[in-house]
C-alpha cells in the first residue's frame, strides 16, 4: 500500500513524539482538551492535517508505553447539518487506522462550547 502525505506526516509526527520528552500523565476520562493543544504549541508539537491540529503526547496507558493522538475537529456554522462533521470525523479515524493498523483505544467528543469535536487515540509503542 503505498503511504500518501497525510500518513508519512502522522507517522513523523508519532516518531517525533516517541522521541520527545512531551508527555501527559492526567486522566484520560477528564482531558482538558484546550490545556493539552496549547501545552503542545507552546512545545512547538502543534501540527495540522486534513485542515486539522493535532497533537500527540507520551502515555502510559493500561500499564505499557503509549502514545495519546489528539485531534481538534472544528464545527462550521455554515456546514448542513451533523453529516459533514460525521464524515469528517470518518476520514480522521480513518487515516489513523490505515497508519497504525491496530489502536488501543479511540473516542470522538464533541464540545459545544469549544465549537470543536476532539478526536482522542492511543496506539501502543
Amino acid at each position: 500500500m503505498e503511504i500518501n502525505h497525510n500518513q508519512k506526516k502522522l507517522k513523523d509526527i508519532f516518531e517525533n513524539t516517541i522521541d520527545s520528552d512531551l508527555k501527559f500523565e492526567g486522566n484520560l476520562k477528564n482531558l482538558e482538551y484546550y490545556s493539552m493543544f496549547c501545552k503542545a504549541a507552546s512545545e512547538n508539537q502543534l501540527h495540522k492535517i486534513i485542515g486539522n491540529n493535532v497533537c500527540m503526547f507520551n502515555y502510559y496507558y493500561k500499564k505499557e508505553d503509549s502514545i495519546i493522538m489528539l485531534f481538534s475537529l472544528p464545527i462550521n456554522i455554515d456546514e448542513s447539518g451533523a453529516k459533514t462533521v460525521a464524515e469528517r470525523v470518518m476520514e480522521v479515524i480513518t487515516l489513523i487506522e490505515e497508519c497504525f493498523i491496530t489502536l488501543e483505544f479511540v473516542k470522538s467528543e464533541e464540545v459545544q462550547e469549544d465549537r470543536f469535536v476532539y478526536i482522542t487515540a492511543i496506539k501502543k509503542i
